[in-house]
């Protein structure tokens, strides 16, 4: 999630701002407060299944007016493990901090794709999902290079994880697209979490560094793989 508004959904808002988030009959969306945090319900109402979606998420004052507004997604193509197509009929749960206050959460699914590659919602957000990808596929394809060459030069674990930390900070803050930099956190953001948590064995012994690092860049390439694919539709 994030604050800035973009265009896409600024236009979105500048049509629709006094009805309420965008209702249609594919995804069903509802925000939930409790005490976890939050979250957001999105159930596939429609008769194919849902690869991706982009949902709007609005916080209104009693009178209706937006105090705060940001838009979010679910997609498949990008996260496969914890973002899986979603079929008829079928419902997933996201987590999304919502506030207890006197504010309402609002929430709907403005754009999607299916999974035969077929969209529907509106075209700019449509648009943001594909670019998006686009943006998670350079992401992914250079931390492949980066953890290659560390491979190559024989880094330690901390090395590895020192190299892809200073990269996070130092593209995520230089990207010229907001959404850009959302994507380079979300892969190296994963990266470094799994270079600092899951270095170690189920019986506690540790992970030789080549062979985390192996299986690493064989994780990014099944994703890639499975992202190349739905770009290419």
């Amino acid at each position: 999630m994030k604050r800035v508004v973009p265009m896409a959904l600024a236009a979105w808002l500048a049509a629709h701002g006094q009805i309420g988030p965008p209702a249609n009959s594919v995804v069903a969306t509802s925000a939930v407060a409790d005490a976890a945090g939050g979250s957001i319900l999105a159930r596939n109402t429609g008769g194919v299944t849902v690869a991706a979606f982009v949902y709007i998420y609005t916080l209104r004052s009693p009178d209706g007016s937006i105090l705060y507004a940001a838009n979010g997604y679910y997609d498949s193509a990008i996260d496969p493990q914890t973002q899986p197509p979603i079929k008829p009929g079928q419902e997933v749960r996201m987590a999304h901090r919502i506030p207890f206050s006197g504010a309402t959460p609002m929430v709907g699914a403005a754009a999607g794709l299916f999974a035969d590659g077929g969209s529907f919602g509106e075209p700019n957000l449509v648009r943001s999902i594909l670019e998006r990808r686009n943006y998670t596929l350079v992401s992914l394809n250079q931390s492949v290079a980066d953890l290659k060459q560390a491979a190559r030069l024989g880094l330690s674990r901390e090395d590895a994880l020192a190299m892809f930390q200073n990269s996070l900070m130092s593209e995520a803050s230089n990207a010229g697209d907001s959404e850009l930099a959302n994507c380079i956190q979300l892969v190296r953001g994963q990266v470094v979490a799994a270079l600092s948590t899951a270095w170690r064995r189920p019986d506690g012994s540790p992970i030789p560094v080549a062979e985390l690092i192996q299986s690493q860049i064989d994780a990014l390439n099944r994703r890639r793989e499975t992202l190349r694919a739905a770009v290419q539709k």
